[in-house]
């Protein structure tokens, strides 16, 4: 055959296309020196110590039946109702960052996914969501969504297991939701002891949590070690896949104190300072329900202030004095903050809480708006008549 009739060969990329082509799908993957990548934001925080990094998953563990989804329901609780009544009594210490709710732009959602519990038991978390949040127990908040996934069968297209990992992927495309929990991780895959699955299950939700700028918590059993809780570890392959990629591992220990049960939470790894160990208990304050309540807090988030004499006069006078540091409009935060570090008094005889509302009352300060979350002042200054404030709401204070 002579050259002439020969089949021609297709263009063939040289070797600086080539180049250039792996360099562009390398691209969005190198950091880059000049650009000040910004801090990570967190979800919660107890004491003021912040954790549950957003783009990040996180780890419940714990021997069976020793309280994981309680501590579970007490994080959903407080990113849902973190500045209610009900939430600041029972987890004193445990709330949502401020500058978290600015960098969300909105009050944050969550999707609880349960592969575990009876039903009713699942239902029971919600109900104690909505009582520690202060909401109707039986009507439906479009900030809080509960999938039940115990009952899912496999069908000739895909095993159980795959079906509730699809299914879970589903309810965040439909909610978007900022915080998920999935309580247990060991049912969206086939074993435990899988290291390929484990390792694809465990990247593709690290890899989720990044794109949609979420918490994802997730439950898993310790192997069962009584006595030996801190030195057992999470169960099989996917425990120590988990291990691995998360930014907080959590411990629910369950101790027996003669009639008495009292949880103790530990933080067993982090990325960021360590969250001080914290207890609870279940009270009877929702009757049968079962509702956790903290124990122990020794600096709680929002700060208090501990004063004698007439508590109204001399918070008054507090006041007045701080009024002038604060840069207008302020979170509730800020102002107990500057009264306490200038004017406040300590002392271990009489003891109060500030109280906002009763500045509140006393026409002192006006509550602007929960979106914009501040707090006005209405007290005259030196030498204007009155700071400029938007028009006052009806709505109650926040907290």
């Amino acid at each position: 055959m002579n050259d002439e009739n020969k089949i021609p060969l297709p263009d063939l990329p040289s070797d600086e296309d080539v180049r250039r082509a792996k360099m562009e799908e390398l691209r969005p993957y190198w950091l880059d020196p000049r650009i000040d990548y910004p801090e990570p934001y967190f979800m919660l925080e107890y004491n003021g110590v912040p954790f549950s990094t957003i783009g990040g998953i996180q780890a419940i563990s714990g021997q069976k039946k020793n309280g994981k989804t309680f501590v579970l329901t007490m994080l959903m609780a407080a990113v849902l109702g973190h500045d209610t009544e009900r939430v600041q009594e029972f987890l004193p210490g445990l709330t949502v960052p401020e500058r978290t709710i600015d960098y969300l732009g909105h009050e944050p959602r969550v999707l609880f996914v349960d592969t575990e519990m009876e039903k009713l038991s699942s239902a029971k978390v919600l109900r104690r969501v909505h009582w520690l949040c202060g909401w109707d127990m039986k009507t439906p908040n479009d900030r809080f969504n509960v999938l039940w996934l115990r009952s899912v069968k496999k069908d000739e297209k895909e095993e159980a297991y795959q079906k509730r990992f699809r299914l879970i992927h589903q309810a965040i495309d439909a909610v978007s939701p900022d915080f998920v929990i999935i309580d247990g991780l060991r049912d969206v895959m086939a074993t435990i002891n899988d290291e390929a699955q484990a390792t694809a299950v465990i990247g593709d939700l690290s890899a989720l949590a990044e794109e949609r700028q979420m918490c994802i918590w997730n439950a898993l059993h310790q192997n069962p070690r009584p006595g030996n809780d801190m030195e057992s570890k999470m169960r099989g392959w996917t425990g120590t896949e988990l291990g691995n990629k998360v930014s907080d591992t959590f411990l629910s220990i369950k101790q027996k104190k003669g009639a008495d049960v009292i949880f103790t939470v530990k933080q067993d790894d982090a990325r960021n300072k360590d969250v001080e160990d914290f207890q609870y208990i279940i009270t009877d304050d929702a009757g049968s329900l079962g509702i956790p309540k903290i124990l122990n807090t020794s600096a709680p988030s929002t700060p208090s202030i501990r004063i004698e004499g007439d508590a109204m006069e001399d918070v008054e006078r507090w006041f007045h004095e701080a009024k002038d540091k604060v840069e207008w409009p302020a979170t509730r935060r800020t102002i107990k903050e500057v009264i306490i570090r200038d004017h406040g008094k300590q002392t271990n005889k009489t003891k109060q809480d500030i109280d906002l509302q009763m500045l509140i009352n006393k026409r002192l300060l006006v509550n602007s708006s929960v979106k914009q979350k501040g707090y006005w002042l209405l007290v005259p200054n030196d030498e204007d008549e009155r700071d400029p404030l938007p028009e006052p709401t009806n709505e109650p204070a926040p907290f």
